[in-house]
């Protein structure tokens, strides 16, 4: 439940072929490593903190998205085409639209929460980019098999960032871009805005 409600929503291939590359200095597998069970940490602290209603869980979660994610580059990534389509005023109002969408959905689902346990496993460097994949667990009380995900964590500025995550096999940026692409073929750059304002609608309603 837990990294299903960081990603909502680490690619091997499809990714590979179209992420934007590194812009900085990588991070070590040790740095990615804690960064990711800081990030772990940090939400499970949320959840568990009574008191902590849905707009206290998204001005807690803004904060931990904005530091974790790369979320400008994941939202140019997943727009694909329609991002150089787009002008500088459809780009500010996207990234403002699609990192409110992204906000909104992890902090729903995480309502979710049941007492899960987060841990870290292992960690590989992919050797075409240095990107550190870490693999990392979550176990749940109700006696459901864990889920697997791997993160995909890049230097950026200096800083470690999430740029992707797979869940069962399941790429984040993916499968967000098949989705954009499927809207953007109908409405266009326009198009793509004006459906994630009304996931964030359907979302602010239920």
């Amino acid at each position: 439940m837990i990294v299903r409600l960081l990603v909502s929503g680490l690619f091997v291939v499809a990714a590979l072929l179209g992420a934007p590359q590194p812009t900085a200095a990588q991070v070590t597998p040790d740095e990615a490593k804690k960064f990711i069970q800081s990030m772990g940490d940090q939400a499970i602290e949320v959840l568990s903190t009574k008191g902590n209603d849905l707009t206290m869980r998204e001005d807690k979660f803004r904060g931990i998205l904005k530091d974790g994610f790369a979320i400008p580059l994941i939202g140019q990534f997943v727009m694909g085409n329609y991002w150089k389509q787009a002008s500088p005023e459809q780009q500010r109002e996207y990234l403002g639209v699609f990192s409110e969408w992204i906000v909104k959905t992890y902090a729903i689902r995480f309502g979710g929460y049941s007492g899960e346990k987060f841990s870290v496993s292992d960690t590989r460097v992919n050797e075409q980019d240095k990107d550190v994949f870490v693999a990392t667990r979550i176990d749940r009380p109700d006696g459901k098999q864990p889920i697997m995900a791997s993160w995909r964590v890049r230097g950026i500025a200096g800083q470690p960032k999430i740029v992707d995550v797979q869940v069962d096999g399941v790429s984040m940026l993916v499968t967000h871009r098949s989705e954009f692409a499927s809207v953007g073929a109908q409405g266009g750059v326009n198009g793509i805005i004006e459906s994630l304002k009304g996931r964030i609608a359907k979302l602010a309603a239920g």
